[in-house]
């Protein structure tokens, strides 16, 4: 079923200039599921994604992360992160698979299956100067549906301040920005374009960061927003958590403990000398759940 909806929703936007290229607010990191969206002002190998400028800090690691949605529906990432002399560059892959469908004739016979993904390849670069981080992310996005297919040049670049004094980060970003290559059909889809407002403080006496981010999509004028948080534990562990605005909108007189619950999410890392594993998980509330591992190595 929800298979289904997924590809009456794309073939929906083919005909009426809707956003496409859903692959682009899919979510490939286990850090982005355990917040419930991606934290912009914490840096992490996400932020190729989300807010750039955060990879400039980061020290040369590799990471792979598999995460499994509802109705057979998968993604699989790897980002590959350098210091340089002055900066940083990362290089990412991220695959979005939809599963396989029916394909039928006009008369309803059964002639065999196809599949639709998305296919994600991007380099980051970011700079740190002092207290202030900037960034930028390129990359070809093609999504695919049976024999037709779509590709579009996408960026990311923002900005970072870092106020060590205060335990406190500020950023900005416009992310999802760019140029079709070629389309599904000869409407003009919409790329998912957004400026995100991002913050991350570390709470006094306490090993916890809370953070924020609120965001604004330049296609349907939608505000959205995410609070989450990192708590340090002992043992090397870390736990991470989130919750995002959907939770409003799948709220209902007759709230259930699941139903609280909805749009937020939650996951543990542990770390041992340069390797790290995480686990995580989202919940959509009826709508079931993300849920993925991640492995890193500092090199």
């Amino acid at each position: 079923m929800i298979k289904t909806i997924l590809f009456l929703l794309i073939i929906f936007s083919f005909g009426f200039s809707q956003t496409t290229l859903y692959g682009l607010d899919g979510w490939y990191h286990i850090g982005t599921i355990a917040t419930a969206g991606g934290a912009g002002a914490v840096p992490n190998l996400d932020s190729d994604r989300i807010n750039p400028a955060g990879i400039a800090t980061l020290t040369k690691q590799i990471q792979f992360n598999i995460i499994k949605y509802p109705a057979g529906i998968n993604a699989q990432s790897a980002m590959f992160i350098k210091p340089l002399s002055s900066s940083t560059i990362g290089v990412g892959l991220k695959h979005l698979s939809y599963g396989s469908f029916i394909s039928t004739n006009e008369d309803g016979v059964e002639e065999g299956t196809y599949s639709a993904g998305d296919t994600w390849l991007s380099a980051a670069w970011a700079r740190n100067n002092k207290n202030i981080s900037f960034g930028t992310t390129g990359g070809i996005f093609i999504s695919s549906l049976e024999s037709y297919n779509s590709a579009a040049l996408i960026f990311s670049t923002g900005v970072l301040y870092n106020n060590t004094k205060m335990s406190t980060q500020l950023g900005v970003s416009l992310s999802s920005f760019g140029m079709f290559i070629t389309r599904y059909t000869g409407q003009k889809e919409k790329l998912p374009i957004k400026v995100i407002l991002s913050a991350n403080k570390g709470i006094a006496h306490l090993p916890l960061d809370l953070n924020v981010d609120i965001g604004f999509s330049l296609n349907n004028e939608n505000i959205f927003w995410r609070l989450g948080g990192i708590f340090v534990l002992p043992y090397n562990l870390r736990l991470i958590f989130g919750i995002n605005s959907n939770n409003i909108t799948q709220r209902t007189e007759n709230n259930s403990v699941g139903k609280i619950f909805s749009s937020s999410g939650v996951g543990i890392t542990y770390t041992y000398k340069q390797y790290s594993i995480e686990v995580g998980g989202y919940s959509y509330g009826t709508g079931g759940w993300i849920y993925g591992t991640g492995f890193n190595i500092k090199l």
